[in-house]
Order: structure tokens, then sequence, then C-alpha cells
């Protein structure tokens, strides 16, 4: 059997560290609702995991870094990134 308790607490603890780990992000989303329908350039970014969508603060390639200085690999890549990447690459020679 699968505890719903046991499942409920576990989202819960994780829904805390987001909120936890991810302050920034929070607030420049609850800014950009000023101006934004949602807080969001497209709706469906509002449906985030966590409740909110993080905010990127730079990034390179499948690699980038949110305001909270959280590192991440993007491996999913959406609409323009999965063709060109975050930005270019230059090669060292």
């Amino acid at each position: 059997m699968i505890d719903r308790e046991r499942l409920r607490r576990l989202l819960a603890t994780e829904a805390q560290r987001f909120l936890e780990t991810h302050a920034k992000s929070l607030e420049m989303f609850q800014r950009a609702k000023r101006h934004l329908p949602d807080g969001v350039p497209m709706n469906w970014m509002v449906r985030w995991a966590g409740g909110f969508p993080i905010f990127v603060s730079e990034a390179a390639g499948a690699h980038f870094t949110d305001v909270d200085g959280l590192r991440y690999i993007d491996f999913c890549l959406g609409d323009t990134g999965a063709m060109t990447g975050h930005r270019r690459q230059w090669l060292k020679r």
C-alpha cells in the first residue's frame, strides 16, 4: 500500500525546502506579478514544480545559474534554447 500521508509530508518538506533555497526567485516572481499576467511571460511557466519559476542570472550552453546562486544543467532546453543553447560558446584554440 502507498502511504498517502507520508507522501503528503514528504511533498510539504520539499515545498518548504524549495521556498528556503529560492528566496530571491520568489521575490522576483512576486515583483513580476505587478507587470506580467501571473508574473510570467508565458502562462505555462506558472505551473513549475515548487509553485513559482526560478529566475536565471547567467547561462552558457546547457548550464545556468539562478539568482539564488544554484547551478543547473538544462537537460530539457526549450524553444530557441533547444536550437542554439543559452548563449554562444566560443572555442579556445
